[in-house]
């Protein structure tokens, strides 16, 4: 009878670590400062509209609008897949020196960025559906201007977002 249930739980025992994982893990790149970024409890909540003095060291909440609502620098680039969508923006002043900046995100929605009145160049994403709390990543190549960050198509009525330069 043990040898039996020895059998069984060396069968049970990888389906259970399988479950346990999760695709954290499994970003095109690193994002452990967003993960813990997004985990900490004293995220400052932001409306959609709202504008910084600076660039954010930590990661914010961002209550979003209905879709009809919702205001934006230029209409998102993406369609919204859903008919029920939020969506909002948050505006920074120029970034301290040209380069590659991330924009991450914890929830599914599309994201844009405005630079002088034009949407700024992805030079990469990386998005999981799999990592609790966080879903993903997108990289601007952006100059030294003021830009807009635009949330849209999201199911959800806050999103974190973390916003700084790429490591």
């Amino acid at each position: 009878m043990r040898r039996i249930i020895l059998i069984a739980a060396s069968f049970l025992l990888p389906l259970g670590a399988a479950q346990a994982q999760d695709g954290c893990d499994k970003f095109a790149w690193p994002l452990t400062h967003e993960r813990a970024l997004f985990a900490a409890t004293d995220k400052v909540a932001v409306k959609a509209g709202d504008a910084f003095p600076a660039l954010p060291s930590a990661a914010v909440t961002l209550q979003l609008q209905p879709g009809n609502e919702a205001k934006f620098a230029m209409p998102p680039e993406r369609k919204p897949k859903a008919g029920k969508w939020s969506g909002g923006t948050l505006r920074f002043p120029a970034p301290g020196k040209p380069g590659i900046y991330q924009v991450t995100l914890s929830d599914e929605a599309w994201v844009d960025v405005v630079q002088d009145g034009r949407y700024a160049r992805s030079v990469g994403h990386s998005g999981r559906g799999d990592c609790p709390g966080l879903r993903k990543a997108v990289r601007f190549e952006l100059t030294a201007a003021p830009f807009v960050v635009q949330v849209s198509g999201a199911e959800v009525d806050t999103v974190a977002i973390a916003v700084g330069a790429a490591p």
